[in-house]
């Protein structure tokens, strides 16, 4: 469709460049998805059924049919809205309005002037064509996330059908994306999805669209969606979402969102990944060995270079047709005793020396918050004990106190730095054991660790080395330059205490022949959570069983009675780098004597 709306420039032509396949490719170079979008008719507007466009309407625009491409009721409480938080959170903006942002003013800033300019679109618009037709021409043109622009290709991204063959609830659900593909995509956020599907489903049985029977019937439908990697000839669809994502929120592909996802999918880009195959198949083949029953929870492994922040290998053990939320890279949970690495970092950077003695005696801990009740695993006071000792037997009430010491904004800000992207906590001191609403991915902790194996540098990780445009031309690298985020020393000391944990400690199962091995194991109180994160020199690894949905204790898997950070996730652990080392020659870790085993 040609608009003629007035310019003081007059029209502009654009010539259109030929549609080409996005190629993405493992860091063998071998083939892992095309990401060409699958061509789809227009939708034509009396072939969709009701409740989507109902859905859309109650969800974009309710006054639809009775403003005239403005509505001063929606902005009027859309800047009263915003007041009272004070930013813009709301918008007033009608599907009129939308249209011509989509269609003549993409990209453009939101400035007073555009503002003004897009309502005196929006009133021509109205003018020249019939609300039918607009609204026709919005649903094909608005933008849904993971890369589906229109309906037909929403239907089609996230549920393999055609548009008229869409439910009540699905229809809510990708009304609902509209808004914010980023923040309300279910492939990206499900609950927020869910959440905002629900809003929809009420508002519409408010607005008597529907019955409170339908309305009931579609709230308890669960938000089941396919997804753009779940193509049969994408080879590791969770990691290629993970790619697609990356790309997705860089700029350097366009201005909003919907520009990038139009490159990426006919721009020709070649994209080169950081994915190593051999290094993948030893994270699957190590989940599929240890629980491959069942009633097995989950489990996820992340493999990371610190030297490069490269991503080798991210792997659950759940079929992406089962389960599109990434659980390595996506699944935030409780890391329990993990946390306590950054606490260990923070002293020894506060002056802390290993043969510093601790109080461990479990009880009350005083705090700004109050009394603490802290109990040791092993159910044992101690008296007194040295860091180092309280990190090889992961004593919880000396690092309790040693946390209250420091302060939580200290070991969050210590968290942030080592890589850990997660929103944590800064005043509450139940962060010194990865509580206290404490929620991160496998992803962030061997991105951490993998700092202190890289001397106390951190490289930000990527799953992309470059990528280039279809003539061959490197048209973006990920940042990769090391940043100092503690003192080398400091990252030596708490690298040899942490050695010690897999040589003296909790970590006696995480060993690896012939390598000098550093990480801490963590367990959350409720047994949901099993976690051993660690390090050699040269690789970085998290290993975390639990199982996706609830919060069950970890009873009775694999033959274990009761499964802690020592025992599975530690196993796990050194069996995957046992695998992904086993062609590269051992390296110590710099200023540690070399150890093995004892």
């Amino acid at each position: 469709m040609t608009l003629e709306l007035p310019g003081a420039d007059g029209l502009t032509t654009v010539a259109a460049t030929t549609p080409a396949r996005s190629i993405v490719f493992d860091a063998a170079g071998d083939e892992l998805a095309v990401l060409q979008a699958a061509a789809h008719e227009p939708a034509r507007l009396h072939e969709l059924p009701q409740h989507l466009v109902d859905a859309v309407l109650t969800s974009e625009d309710r006054r639809f049919h009775s403003h005239r491409g403005l509505d001063a009721r929606a902005i009027v409480r859309a800047a009263l809205a915003n007041l009272e938080v004070g930013h813009a959170q709301q918008g007033g903006s009608t599907i009129t309005q939308q249209l011509v942002k989509l269609q003549a003013m993409p990209g453009a800033d939101r400035t007073a002037a555009t503002k003004l300019q897009e309502a005196v679109y929006a009133r021509e618009l109205e003018r020249q064509r019939s609300k039918a037709a607009i609204l026709e021409d919005y649903l094909n043109n608005a933008y849904f996330g993971e890369g589906a622009t229109g309906i037909t290709a929403a239907a089609w991204t996230y549920f393999r059908r055609e548009p008229g063959e869409l439910d009540l609830a699905e229809s809510a659900l990708l009304a609902a994306i509209i808004r914010a593909p980023e923040s309300f995509a279910p492939t990206r956020a499900p609950e927020a999805a869910h959440q905002r599907r629900d809003d929809v489903l009420r508002r519409m049985a408010l607005d008597g669209l529907v019955t409170p029977g339908q309305r009931d019937a579609a709230l308890a439908a669960p938000v089941s969606v396919v997804g753009r990697g779940s193509s049969p000839a994408v080879r590791e669809p969770h990691f290629v979402d993970l790619v697609v994502r990356t790309l997705l929120a860089d700029a350097t592909f366009g201005r909003t969102e919907a520009e990038r996802a139009a490159r990426l999918d006919a721009g020709g880009l070649r994209i080169h990944t950081t994915l190593d195959p051999r290094l993948q198949d030893a994270a699957r083949t190590t989940l599929t060995t240890n629980l491959d029953d069942p009633d097995d929870p989950e489990a996820a492994i992340a493999i990371v270079e610190p030297s490069t922040g490269h991503i080798l290998a991210a792997v659950g053990n759940r079929d992406y047709r089962e389960l599109q939320f990434d659980v390595a890279t996506q699944g935030r949970r409780q890391p329990g005793s993990t946390f306590k690495t950054f606490v260990l970092a923070t002293a020894l950077a506060d002056g802390w020396r290993p043969d510093d003695l601790v109080d461990g005696r479990q009880g009350v801990v005083q705090t700004s918050h109050g009394n603490w009740e802290v109990r040791n695993y092993d159910r044992h006071s101690y008296e007194t004990v040295t860091l180092a000792g309280a990190t090889r037997a992961s004593i919880n009430a000396a690092y309790a106190r040693l946390g209250v010491e420091l302060g939580a904004d200290r070991v969050a800000g210590t968290a942030a730095a080592m890589g850990v992207r997660s929103r944590l906590p800064t005043d509450d001191p139940q962060i010194a054991l990865g509580g206290g609403g404490v929620a991160v991915t496998p992803l962030d902790l061997a991105a951490a660790y993998g700092t202190l194996a890289n001397g106390g540098s951190h490289v930000p990780t990527t799953p992309i080395r470059h990528v280039a445009d279809r003539d061959g031309r490197v048209v973006w690298r990920p940042e990769a330059t090391p940043r100092p985020v503690l003192a080398p020393q400091v990252a030596r000391a708490t690298t040899g205490i942490l050695h010690g944990v897999v040589e003296q400690g909790t970590g006696l199962a995480a060993r690896v022949d012939g390598w000098q091995v550093a990480g801490k194991t963590g367990t959350t109180s409720d047994h949901a959570d099993a976690w051993f994160v660690g390090y050699t020199p040269t690789l970085a690894a998290a290993v975390w069983v639990g199982h996706v949905e609830g919060r069950i204790p970890l009873r009775d898997v694999a033959g274990i009675r009761e499964v802690t950070g020592g025992t599975l996730p530690a196993s796990m652990f050194a069996q995957a780098m046992t695998l992904a080392l086993r062609d590269r020659d051992p390296v110590d870790f710099r200023g540690l004597a070399h150890t093995v085993g004892g």
